[in-house]
């Protein structure tokens, strides 16, 4: 077989060649059929209609919705709002930043390139801009953004909210791009601010869960537009992460996803592209359900289940020796996104970068001794240092910290797993990332952010006395 054929897709169909007996009834848990998420709020003739998130698992029936598509009328919105007012974006977050049953505000309208600086490479852009979007813009200006996370769905005020992050130890969160922006305040008035003017708010505001008001409009850092390979590989987890120092170092961009019950991880290896870099393979947007038929036709197997599942996969990598599963190459802005079409729910914690191999280790560990019944694959990437006050990476320097996500199918209970799993990244001084799932209330997380935690506290009461950006959940989180 040579290298051209071993896609992602194929390499991962021979591993599940045993697989196809969990496509009979009977023969999994499930008998063969795969249920679909559902809507927590369905809709009701004469009732709000209901908003809710894409995974599926946030949902609220406001009384009031805002589509604003000028400063103007976010203002607007603002001053008639009524109750507890939040914004949306995407609608990506897992936890509950938006849901209100009062008034919320969608950026959609607030979207498209505001002006640009060729000299200096900066663009300014409006807040409700989808990531997506944003690459094409830039590209016909010239610019790119330094770094994108593999989700091109975001907006970028709800990016900045979250302290949104890609991978690669020389890039920091996107937060770190921003080099001013305007922010509404649920009073109605318009605040600029930069590294240099209102330097308080504008630390608070680049990381802030919305809990300051609505970014309308922001400039960004770019550099040059750039092309980009990104190769994929099937190794063996203990072998990458005993030279993860030296991947880190050789790679521009560099991550692994590990495989539940297996040895083995996917390694994404991504580097500037060359004249000579040619795709081969295909990126496939199902794998994760076909890990999951794999997993279903013989993991429920009593005594044998787990172990038989990671005979398969070994199969994976036999068929696969050292070549590519695939190889991808084009402009950065579609090398750094995958596409993401089956529904799931995410919990992610940033530990210090030197605890990040030991505390992938225990999960790995864990979910194999307890033999958990679970198969979507970990993530594991690592983030330069921030300075931005609520970042998760706020405080860690050059080196930067190590993110480390887990995953559960959209239709299945993420609470029993995720409840085993996240003990581990407390014991590594773990910070959760602002958007996904965690337990933590406002006393433990400001024991996590010792450095600025009260500034914070101080900026948002000065903006927002009355709380009104606070839903149920934020409150909970910021102690309010």
């Amino acid at each position: 077989m040579s290298a051209p054929d071993l896609t992602r897709r194929r390499l991962i169909k021979v591993g599940a060649a045993g697989a196809m007996l969990g496509m009979l009834p009977g023969c999994s848990p499930h008998g063969g059929d795969i249920p679909q998420a559902q809507s927590p709020l369905p809709f009701k003739p004469g009732q709000p209609v209901p908003w809710i998130n894409w995974a599926g698992n946030q949902a609220c029936q406001p009384l009031q919705r805002f589509a604003p598509d000028s400063e103007a009328a976010v203002v607007d919105a603002l001053r008639q709002s009524k109750g507890i007012i939040r914004a949306v974006g995407a609608g990506h977050s897992f936890s509950p930043l938006v849901p209100t049953d009062d008034s919320l505000i969608s950026t959609d309208l607030l979207a498209g390139l505001i002006s640009h600086d060729p000299a200096t490479l900066q663009a300014e852009v409006w807040a409700g801009t989808r990531v997506q979007q944003l690459g094409p813009l830039l590209a016909g200006i010239g610019q790119a953004l330094p770094n994108q996370p593999d989700l091109d769905y975001l907006s970028m005020g709800g990016a900045l909210a979250t302290s949104v992050h890609a991978t690669g130890p020389r890039f920091g969160p996107m937060t770190d791009y921003v080099t001013g922006l305007t922010l509404a305040t649920p009073t109605g008035e318009l605040i600029e601010c930069s590294a240099s003017q209102q330097p308080e708010i504008f630390q608070a505001a680049r990381t802030s869960v919305g809990a300051l008001g609505l970014i309308t409009r922001m400039r960004l850092q770019n550099q040059a537009a750039f092309d980009l390979v990104e190769v994929n590989r099937f190794e063996n987890t203990e072998d990458v992460l005993d030279d993860i120092d030296n991947r880190m170092a050789m790679h521009r961009n560099f991550e692994i996803l590990p495989l539940l019950h297996s040895p083995l991880c996917l390694s994404v290896a991504t580097d500037l592209a060359g004249p000579d870099d040619v795709p081969s393979g295909e990126d496939d947007p199902q794998a994760v359900n076909t890990l999951r038929a794999a997993y279903e036709a013989v993991g429920w197997l009593p005594g044998i289940g787990s172990a038989t599942y990671a005979r398969l996969l070994d199969m994976l990598s036999l068929a696969m020796g050292d070549s590519a599963s695939s190889v991808r190459v084009g402009p950065s802005y579609r090398i750094f996104p995958h596409v993401r079409i089956v529904r799931f729910r995410e919990m992610e914690y940033t530990v210090p970068v030197e605890a990040g191999p030991a505390c992938l280790r225990e999960i790995l560990s864990t979910v194999r001794k307890k033999n958990l019944p679970v198969c979507f694959p970990l993530e594991y990437r690592y983030v330069k240092g921030s300075d931005v006050w609520l970042s998760m990476f706020q405080g860690m320097g050059e080196r930067g910290g190590c993110s480390i996500s887990v995953h559960q199918y959209g239709d299945i209970d993420y609470r029993p797993y995720f409840a085993e799993i996240e003990p581990i990244f407390w014991k590594y001084q773990g910070r959760p990332h602002w958007g996904k799932l965690h337990t933590l209330d406002a006393k433990r997380l400001a024991a996590l952010y010792p450095a600025h935690w009260q500034d914070f506290q101080e900026v948002r009461r000065s903006l927002d006395p009355q709380g009104r950006m606070l839903n149920p959940h934020l409150r909970h989180i910021l102690g309010v």
